[in-house]
């Protein structure tokens, strides 16, 4: 049996238009099948949050597999869509053959072509398999995490193996509101040998033959480059998705807007990101000249609109209420006229304005509500401070294109004259340990202190700054979620009093 599976990116919500480029595959004279493969929430979409229970939606998507259905007459297809079942919105299957619909809900088995094939809806690992199976068939609607590609390709075989019956899988292709969706697609034999593995993060067709002989396969990419392409997807598919090519964000000479170049030019192409230096009385010589430098490499736009004019004027429009404004009032200020400039660039570019804050600085609140937090997407928001310093290198490794004058340079916003991070943050080898304990390990301060050998002042503090800034992640973009513990502005605080 031909079938092919379908890498497939559905846009959210749009059941219509989703069925047309599912009809269109459907009609590419190839690769020919028997069958078509597509994923959980195909057409549909994913995510969905509250438009998941409108009722609206399950009309829509049902309509649009009747005109699928128009479709079937040589070949049969299954894909994922969303119903409801007793007055509740549920994610579905639906095998399609001559017209005929035959919807699933969490597992089915159905006969084709002589062969019995059991669909379903749920992952290897909790699916019972049909003794009477010829093959098995995931549908799977399952975010990217950094590293688990493999685990679940181990699933996948196990099941095969445990079960003596081929396995299919899969996944959905997409990346909307921070999720990432990597469209994996892969086959194991009944020996529980990986025989198909599809390229991730890409729209593409995949062709698989139950009756054919296959040479065993195995998946190799080291976990930095799954998570930069991972990233770069997101990025990409985020913005295209939002109605445009362009991005606009500014650039320090510090290494999360340098990453954040690197990333836009690798998704978009460098004439789509627009770089702004926003320099004021606090911005050093080595700020521009690293921004230069990184632009030429990255082959970026790069433009520079002075801060110090609009902020001396809002100072004196001020002067009124304070007449000398505190030093943090000045700072504020500084950011979020940075982020009024970068706006009105994105209005006139038509570009999205993103944000270069990481998940460090997030966690601990070093960032200004309404100024450098102010964007659409945070595409480091998932990452710490430490983990981008070692993406910038394996970014480098085959050849320069972020300046080694950025990765080596101590990380500073210039809010203040000679200002390092490193004044009011450990370093953030140590402040990373402290908030993966804090934040994903789910430790105590007393267990942070014996695990890290961390004074137990630097602890305290950290989980303090942690506690008071839930506020302002409640209040950030969303970010590219690439690990379990991925909305840093959705995090409550593990616990509200820190006692030692």
């Amino acid at each position: 049996m031909k079938i092919n599976l379908v890498s497939f990116n559905p846009l959210a919500a749009d059941a219509a238009g989703n069925a047309r480029k599912a009809v269109e595959i459907l009609r590419a004279p190839a690769p020919e099948a028997d069958l078509f493969v597509f994923p959980e929430a195909a057409l549909c979409g994913c995510p969905l949050f509250d438009l998941f229970d409108d009722k609206r939606l399950c009309a829509q998507n049902v309509a649009a597999l009747k005109e699928i259905a128009k479709e079937t007459k040589n070949a049969a297809c299954v894909l994922g869509y969303a119903d409801c079942q007793s007055g509740q919105s549920v994610t579905a299957a639906a095998f399609i053959y001559k017209g005929r619909i035959t919807k699933i809900f969490d597992t089915e088995t159905v006969s084709f072509n002589g062969k019995k094939l059991q669909i379903s809806l749920e992952d290897p690992q909790n699916t019972t398999a049909d003794p009477d199976a010829d093959a098995v068939i995931f549908l799977l609607a399952r975010p990217y995490q950094k590293g688990n590609i493999a685990p679940r390709l181990e699933a996948l075989k196990k099941f095969a193996k445990k079960n003596i019956v081929p396995a299919l899988l899969c996944n959905l292709l997409g990346g909307g509101d921070g999720m990432i969706f990597d469209g994996l697609c892969a086959m194991a034999g009944k020996k529980g040998v990986l025989l198909f593995c599809s390229d991730l993060f890409c729209e593409k067709v995949h062709r698989v033959n139950l009756g054919e002989k296959y040479s065993p396969v195995s998946y190799q990419t080291p976990v930095l480059q799954e998570l930069l392409d991972a990233l770069t997807f997101g990025l990409r598919d985020y913005v295209h998705k939002s109605g445009t090519d362009k991005v606009v964000f500014g650039v320090s000479g510090g290494i999360d807007s340098a990453f954040t170049a690197a990333l836009a030019a690798r998704a978009l192409g460098g004439e789509s990101v627009y770089c702004v230096s926003l320099p004021s009385y606090a911005t050093s010589a080595l700020s521009k000249t690293l921004a230069g430098r990184l632009a030429v490499k990255l082959g970026v736009n790069l433009e520079e609109v002075g801060v110090r004019p609009v902020l001396d004027s809002v100072k004196e429009a001020l002067s009124h209420i304070v007449s000398h404004p505190k030093d943090a009032t000045a700072q504020e200020l500084q950011s979020r006229l940075r982020t009024v400039i970068l706006a009105a660039l994105a209005g006139e570019y038509n570009a999205a304005l993103i944000s270069t804050d990481d998940k460090s600085e997030n966690a601990v609140g070093s960032v200004v509500l309404y100024g450098d937090a102010g964007g659409c997407l945070q595409p480091l928001g998932d990452l710490y401070k430490t983990e981008i310093y070692e993406l910038a290198e394996y970014l480098n490794k085959d050849g320069e294109l972020i300046p080694r004058g950025i990765i080596e340079r101590a990380p500073t916003s210039e809010l203040s004259p000679n200002q390092k991070d490193e004044d009011f943050l450990p370093p953030y080898t140590v402040l990373d340990k402290i908030l993966r304990g804090y934040l994903e390990d789910g430790l105590t301060a007393e267990e942070i202190v014996k695990k890290f050998r961390v004074k137990k002042e630097t602890v305290l503090d950290v989980l303090t700054r942690v506690n008071r800034a839930d506020l302002k992640r409640r209040q950030t973009a969303p970010c590219l979620q690439v690990s379990p513990n991925s909305c840093v502005s959705m995090l409550r605080p593990v616990i509200k009093k820190i006692n030692l």
